[in-house]
């Protein structure tokens, strides 16, 4: 190979691993901590256990400061969660990837993205899953249950980027036959702080 051609390879071959590091993903955990739950019409609670997280895979941050990222069901680490009467557990995961935005605002950045959920029950009189999709918001979510007879409203909290702290909602109706409130307006609240966001 002519050493002109060669250099020119080389070349080609240095820009496009630059072009693929710039495309990398950042990673971020979200380590949840005592104050996320779930509520089934406000009156079954339902905690998830310590040490759960999610990982946000950033990817580059776009002119206007958002940031994009991607949730893989792989990336959501929350054990069984147990039911409060003790007989059974619930599980979530993802049932797809999810994907969203971190957007800069006036007051703060806020988080938003939609997520595909598979809820697992396991219980000595039965078990099943059914499966429904979520908003996830730093800012607000409402929901009513299946008769419109009650309706729930969260806030969550944008994120404060020195400590890496947010707090994620989240509202939906319970499907008619799904435990443990079937029909009730669900809302949920993840709580917990970021060990990095670009």
């Amino acid at each position: 190979m002519p050493r002109r051609t060669r250099a020119l390879a080389v070349a080609l071959i240095t820009l496009a691993g630059t072009g693929t590091a710039r495309a990398e993903e950042t990673l971020g955990t979200f380590r949840l901590d005592g104050l996320s739950f779930i509520s089934f019409g406000d009156r079954q609670l339902l905690v998830p256990p310590t040490g759960s997280t999610i990982v946000f895979r950033f990817g580059t941050p776009n002119e206007d400061g958002s940031v994009p990222f991607k949730i893989q069901p792989g990336d959501v680490s929350i054990a069984p969660i147990p039911l409060p009467s003790g007989q059974g557990t619930l599980k979530y995961q993802l049932v797809a990837p999810a994907f969203g935005f971190v957007r800069p605002t006036e007051n703060g950045r806020k988080i938003e993205f939609s997520a595909a959920v598979a809820a697992t029950l396991a219980a000595p009189e039965g078990s099943g899953t059914y499966k429904y999709t979520m908003s996830f918001t730093t800012e607000a979510a409402a929901a009513s249950n299946a008769q419109r007879t009650h309706s729930v409203a969260v806030s969550g909290m944008r994120l404060v980027d020195r400590a890496g702290y947010a707090q994620i909602v989240g509202a939906t109706t319970n499907k008619e036959n799904a435990y443990p409130e079937p029909g009730a307006a669900v809302y949920t609240v993840l709580s917990g702080s970021f060990d990095h966001v670009p």
